[in-house]
């Protein structure tokens, strides 16, 4: 996780096995970001160059972690 400049952490705002995967990933990266959906992604958080990780909780779909790529691949 310190190896990317930014992480995207995707999970349910309910789901506590996302909350407390979500603290280790702010521990380890202090830029790390919490979102549910593509339309929380802020493109002011992320600077040209960025290394961005995506990763999630147990029950995140990889569907919506593609989404997330997908999305963060067209942000201008």
């Amino acid at each position: 996780m310190a190896d990317y400049d930014k992480i995207i952490f995707v999970s349910g705002k309910k789901s506590s096995n996302g909350k407390v995967l979500y603290d280790v990933c702010k521990k380890y990266n202090p830029n790390s970001y919490f979102i549910s959906n593509v339309d929380e992604l802020d493109k002011t958080w992320f600077t040209n160059n960025d290394k961005v990780g995506i990763c999630g909780a147990t029950s995140t779909p990889m569907w919506l972690m593609e989404k997330v790529k997908t999305a963060l691949e067209n942000l201008s």
